[in-house]
């Protein structure tokens, strides 16, 4: 039985273990040397730059933060993508 070798995305090392999974149900992996944690096929959500624009109105409008959430997306990504 052979295993695909595993390598870190930040310090490249292959001491990399398995470390549980994440909320969508993919393998989490963890490693060793720099305990950095991460999955092998991450599925990032682009976000339209017409979406941005849309929310930065929609704050000048004085909608509060949990209003725009509940019809965009939650309230770590808005504000991950604010932070940018």
């Amino acid at each position: 039985m052979s295993e695909d070798i595993i390598s870190c995305s930040r310090c490249g090392s292959n001491r990399v273990v398995k470390n549980s999974f994440v909320h969508n149900g993919n393998q989490n992996f963890k490693c060793k040397d720099c305990n950095r944690q991460s999955v092998l096929d991450p599925k990032n959500k682009v976000i339209e730059q017409e979406t941005k624009d849309l929310i930065d109105k929609l704050f000048l409008e004085k909608i509060p933060l949990a209003g725009i959430a509940l019809s965009y997306w939650s309230i770590r990504t808005m504000v991950t993508n604010l932070r940018q």
